[in-house]
């Protein structure tokens, strides 16, 4: 078992001669890195019989359809080497693994050239919790965004909406009211509140730019798709705003949901992968 005192932590990155020592990677596989997830507290407590970690790729650059937690089952993440360069990784849920904590004593060193910003920390976190915490919206709500719109759905219209400009928004959020738990009947619309939540620590202007550029096309395509507010009968589009990271509460983070496009692939002539459906811990 790990000693009470562990210097081990959430997020630490294990040196490749010790993730060959687990079995975990070959010695020679060096793009891919193994990093541990358990929490910090688990680590040192004596209930604990396993250490659980990631094998993730190395990747060239950070996707940004991949960073800040917005998809639920892959996230890149940025560590920074002792030479200033940086580290992507590609985490994905299905590379989760336990380790025998006996084993990762006997074993493990970490990797002191690199270290995670505490922003990548709680990204990291974030992303963790996310797996379980997500919520589930309404059958029929889910549903009417799978209509057809043109030559796509709803909901892949929004990602491709959403996907040029990922990089500057931090999650696309949807109010929906007392209805947030409701399987509205048909003819019955779900009134729908949407805020486009753009990062302020990153390009503050461009970001807000971009955020008013997504907002005013999904408020064209719900009002294409399912009329306008006063006559819609499946989804009525009440608001849809560009909103900063810093405008965000804690009782609005309670009040609302954040989207992700968790299931649906874009087809073989779209460009990009899939986007994130999940809930940013309060």
């Amino acid at each position: 078992m790990l000693a009470h005192d562990t210097q081990w932590r959430q997020g630490d990155l294990l040196t490749l001669e010790a993730a060959a020592a687990l079995t975990l990677v070959e010695l020679a596989e060096k793009m891919r890195r193994v990093i541990v997830i358990t929490h910090d507290c688990d680590l040192a407590h004596d209930g604990e019989p396993f250490v659980e970690i990631i094998v993730a790729e190395v990747v060239p650059v950070a996707d940004a359809n991949f960073s800040y937690a917005k998809h639920p089952r892959r996230l890149h993440l940025v560590f920074e080497r002792s030479d200033g360069t940086l580290l992507v990784l590609d985490l994905q849920h299905i590379d989760r693994h336990r380790v025998p904590a006996d084993d990762f004593v006997q074993h493990a060193a970490q990797d002191e050239s690199v270290r995670l910003t505490d922003h990548e920390k709680r990204t990291f976190k974030q992303w963790l919790a996310a797996r379980y915490g997500r919520p589930a919206f309404p059958h029929a709500f889910e549903t009417r965004l799978r209509k057809s719109a043109g030559k796509r759905t709803v909901e892949r219209q929004i990602a491709k909406i959403l996907e040029p400009e990922a990089k500057h928004l931090l999650g696309l959020f949807f109010d929906l009211g007392e209805q947030r738990g409701f399987e509205a009947a048909d003819g019955h619309a779900y009134a729908l509140s949407i805020s486009v939540v753009y990062d302020t620590t990153e390009g503050a202007t461009e970001a807000r730019l971009a955020a008013g550029r997504v907002a005013g096309q999904l408020r064209r395509l719900f009002d294409h798709a399912f009329g306008t507010p006063d006559a819609a009968t499946e989804i009525a589009l009440d608001a849809c705003e560009a909103v900063a990271d810093t405008y965000m509460t804690l009782a609005d983070l309670r009040r609302v949901d954040q989207w992700r496009l968790e299931f649906i692939s874009l087809r073989d002539d779209d460009k990009g992968d899939f986007l994130p459906v999940g809930k940013i811990p309060a």
